[in-house]
């Protein structure tokens, strides 16, 4: 009876976990992956006798003032049928993920960095046609003005399927065209270039970054080198606490010469409060560690703005407090269910001891009485 009693109990416990877990566990979504394209061109440098560093694959070269060089690429198509590739230069730039990039977006350039790649490198053929596996080369002037210059210019000449391309921009670059980039660097001194030295955080806000609550600080390399292999740690507080609201950091980032960086704080899913707060930071990589301090103000405007605008949010579906309700009666309703039952069986339990002892009694009096008449007889 005990028994019964166990797995009765064991059958309404998996009743509630089955249920909850129907009630809280999430939907999982499967997405198809699309196939690789096949590549329909490639590109190849060709190392021209200003190369400096002769192992690697893209262009370093030293230049001297006013002295133009060119610079050709081969580009060779890989199927038979026609195609147009664009070819254009792009500026080295930091992107929010700690790495040089080279943004089509960005315009301007930095107000340290003077005759940047784009003003002294000019393309010759911007556009050419390739067919039935065709090759081609690309000529890239490269002509430096009168002025020397310290450091590097980082950039990259680019490659694009003209077709791809239109489409991504129709496309309000949702999907990025394929393309190709091979850096360009120049250098009139050629010394070690990855090795800055003048980084500061220029300034600290908060702010909506792909739709997300983010704390943005702004490093800012003005040195005409690369900053390499930094590690990077950020707190922020309430101006005249100690207590660590946020933490980010990122490990082996690299900026681009005379740019910037944004390093991002995420503020989460929670609400961001109005106040002062202030951003301590700490960069450092083998050659050098910089420390900076910074202050911020909300105000309660700019706070409820960023709350409403953000699409990360701690919302909860209408249909959950129905759902929580339901839960918690069922639940109720099920212990109490056990318990009356638990109730009931103790006391059927209770009363089958009673009758047993009872029926043992009578037993042992039957006996009793059963010896007595024996014992009566033999006396007689």
């Amino acid at each position: 009876m005990i028994d019964r009693q166990t797995k009765i109990v064991k059958y309404h416990k998996l009743i509630i976990l089955a249920f909850a877990a129907i009630c809280i566990s999430p939907v999982q979504a499967i997405a198809k992956e699309d196939k690789d394209q096949p590549l329909e061109f490639s590109v190849q440098a060709i190392r021209p006798d200003t190369q400096i560093e002769t192992n690697k694959t893209y262009f370093v070269i030293e230049t001297k003032p006013n002295e133009s060089q060119v610079l050709h690429v081969k580009v060779k198509a890989a199927v038979e049928e026609p195609i147009k590739v664009r070819v254009s230069l792009l500026n080295g730039t930091t992107g929010i993920g700690g790495n040089i990039e080279y943004d089509p977006l960005i315009k301007d350039v930095d107000e340290t960095l003077k005759n940047p790649i784009t003003e002294i490198a000019k393309v010759s053929q911007p556009e050419i046609t390739l067919e039935n596996f065709e090759e081609k080369t690309v000529d890239i002037v490269v002509t430096p003005t009168n002025d020397s210059y310290e450091g590097i210019k980082l950039g990259a000449i680019v490659f694009n399927l003209a077709e791809e391309e239109d489409s991504a921009k129709k496309k309000s670059m949702v999907e990025n065209a394929f393309q190709y980039r091979i850096g360009l660097i120049t250098s009139e001194t050629n010394e070690e270039y990855d090795d800055a030295k003048n980084l500061d955080l220029i300034s600290t806000k908060a702010d909506l970054t792909l739709g997300r609550k983010q704390i943005s600080a702004v490093i800012h390399n003005s040195d005409p080198k690369i900053a390499d292999n930094l590690n990077i740690e950020a707190t922020v507080k309430k101006k005249g606490s100690s207590n660590v609201l946020k933490r980010q950091a990122v490990t082996n980032a690299r900026m681009a010469p005379n740019s910037t960086y944004d390093f991002l704080i995420d503020w989460g899913a929670e609400d961001i409060k109005a106040g002062d707060y202030v951003v301590d930071m700490t960069a450092k990589n083998e050659q050098d560690e910089w420390k900076w301090q910074s202050e911020f103000t909300i105000s309660e405007g700019y706070a409820k703005k960023l709350n409403e605008e953000t699409v990360f949010k701690l919302e909860s579906p209408k249909w959950l407090p129905f759902v929580v309700v339901a839960t918690i009666l069922f639940i109720i309703g099920v212990t109490t269910a056990l318990i009356i039952r638990n109730a009931r069986w103790k006391q059927i339990l209770k009363e089958r001891m009673k009758r047993r002892r009872a029926k043992k009694a009578r037993k042992r009096k039957e006996k009793g009485d059963i010896a007595k008449r024996k014992k009566n007889k033999k006396r007689e």
